[in-house]
């Protein structure tokens, strides 16, 4: 079984592997004498037991037994959608975690069940998997960060053997740096390139760690350390234009800090956050300096803003019923579970829905989302039954370049490319983007649905928000629309809601895309 730390299905909550341990008793030294006299009350057995043989394959598949294999390295094959291509890499169950771009558009990823970096020629469509000589684990270890340098180098951690590897795209060479270990549970977790620096959040060991990339390239592994307080979770990092480092130290569902370092001065400032949020991993500071936070623990993302230090949530559509089965009916309130999140060259933030098996972009201006279905599917990360076609791929990572992203999916073995220039067949247009309710009354608003196609659109909708006593009626049944539509939606605010805002979220359902945009609603 797989013993490297992962951060699978509760975000940043380390699921430690439990390991059976077997106590045999010391071998009695008179031993032959104890058979003999034991030998009366013994049933020979005249056939020997079964062994159970498993066949091993020479490949990255012999990390895992045989019921483990489907789960761990998926056996569907790859898909597309009108949105989505997928890629198989042709070396099985290799594990596909972080992943970036370099300036020919080529895909750098490294595999996290080899140790091993890969390209993708997108022109060619063709693999190369670069063998780690270097590499000695017969288990995965999870490489959350990578980064590629001018230099041509790419970077990626190793939390598993606490290392911070390089590889360089011009010698198709392998080297390993040790992180630094004088804390006993260091996870290096996300790195950060900036202006010729490293920074490196140590999920587990209370710090960001800071190096210098040529020192590194020469030898020198000095360092600098942002040390946090001890019993926190640390997020990544992002920094801002004025050379602040940002990042959230947190408790899973207890408490959540955001941190603002200046790089140069060390200056802090701490931010209590609301307690809602409960696992921060995603953090990236985006247009007029608003910091943004993908809570894996929930359906929400937040917006600080350092000019008012005031805080939004945010809420996605719900996890469709084929991302997580419920075949027990256990599932009461099934979750998407935003991981990890960054912003394009045009100011659109993208982040990953874990359990919802999604990419979505958000565009803070207009406040609308597009959330895209990832076509694989594991159903052995989900509560399938007799549902098919049921599971998620864990998509781990992604990066945009050039209007496509390309992310990884981790238990399928495959990679893909998401085309952000093919049309939506409708756009959404709410009639109030903003409207004021008084304390146990409701509104009606209308959303407008237009199709961009002279054809027929098939679809449904939903409403999301951000709080229980903030409360939405719509119609929801499937509906086929070949023109431009109008659809009431009643906003119902308890008398026991806080003044406040609020954000509705109404939802259009397509086919491999979901399109909605944002309601603010004041209560007052």
């Amino acid at each position: 079984m797989n013993k490297s730390k992962y951060l699978i299905i509760i975000a940043s909550t380390i699921v430690l592997a439990a390991v059976g341990l077997y106590a045999y008793d010391e071998l009695i030294e008179d031993k032959e004498s104890k058979i003999q006299e034991t030998r009366s009350e013994i049933t020979i057995q005249t056939e020997p037991e079964s062994i159970e043989i498993v066949e091993l394959t020479g490949t990255p598949l012999d990390n895992y037994s045989p019921e483990e294999r489907d789960q761990h390295c998926g056996k569907s094959d790859f898909k597309s959608t009108r949105y989505i291509e997928e890629f198989e890499i042709p070396t099985p169950c290799t594990q596909p975690l972080s992943i970036i771009t370099d300036s020919e558009d080529n895909v750098w990823f490294v595999q996290s069940n080899t140790g091993n970096v890969a390209m993708f020629d997108p022109i060619t469509k063709e693999f190369v998997e670069y063998q780690n000589d270097q590499w000695n684990l017969k288990t995965a270890s999870m490489m959350w960060g990578i980064t590629i340098t001018e230099d041509n180098e790419i970077w990626f951690t190793d939390e598993t053997n606490d290392y911070i590897w390089r590889f360089s795209i011009d010698d198709k060479t392998y080297s390993k740096i040790d992180f630094p270990s004088e804390i006993e549970n260091a996870f290096p977790q996300k790195l950060e390139y900036h202006n010729g620096y490293f920074l490196i959040n140590d999920f587990t060991g209370n710090r960001i760690v800071i190096l210098n990339h040529e020192n590194l390239d020469n030898g020198e592994t000095e360092y600098a350390v942002i040390a946090t307080p001890s019993g926190f979770f640390t997020s990544q990092t992002s920094v801002d234009d004025d050379e602040n480092i940002w990042f959230v130290i947190w408790k899973y569902q207890k408490e959540a800090i955001l941190i603002k370092t200046n790089f140069e001065t060390r200056e802090t400032e701490n931010f209590i956050l609301p307690s809602s949020i409960s696992a921060p991993n995603g953090v990236s500071v985006g247009p007029a300096g608003n910091v943004w936070i993908a809570d894996t623990a929930s359906s929400s993302f937040y917006r600080f803003s350092p000019n008012d230090n005031k805080v939004i949530e945010f809420v996605t559509s719900d996890a469709p019923i084929w991302t997580f089965g419920n075949s027990s009916g256990l599932i009461k309130t099934p979750i998407t579970r935003p991981y990890w999140n960054s912003f394009d060259s045009n100011g659109n933030m993208w982040f990953n829905q874990q359990t919802a098996n999604r990419l979505a972009v958000f565009d803070p201006v207009s406040e609308s989302l597009l959330e895209y279905d990832i076509p694989s599917k594991n159903p052995g990360w989900a509560d399938c039954g007799e549902l098919v076609d049921c599971g998620t791929a864990q998509s781990f990572d992604f990066t945009v370049q050039n209007g496509q992203v390309w992310f990884t999916e981790w238990v399928e073995n495959n990679i893909g490319v998401l085309d952000t220039s093919v049309d939506i067949p409708v756009t959404l247009d709410v009639e109030q983007n903003e409207i004021e309710i008084k304390q146990g009354e409701q509104k009606k608003i209308f959303l407008t649905i237009k199709p961009q196609e002279k054809q027929k659109v098939e679809l449904f909708l939903s409403t999301s928000t951000n709080s229980e006593l903030i409360g939405t009626e719509t119609n929801t049944e499937p509906i086929s629309i070949s023109e431009q539509s109008q659809i009431p939606v009643t906003i119902l605010v308890d008398e026991n809601a806080h003044q406040g805002d609020y954000k509705i979220l109404l939802s259009a359902h397509l086919l491999d895309v979901v399109v909605s945009e944002y309601v603010t609603v004041k209560v007052i």
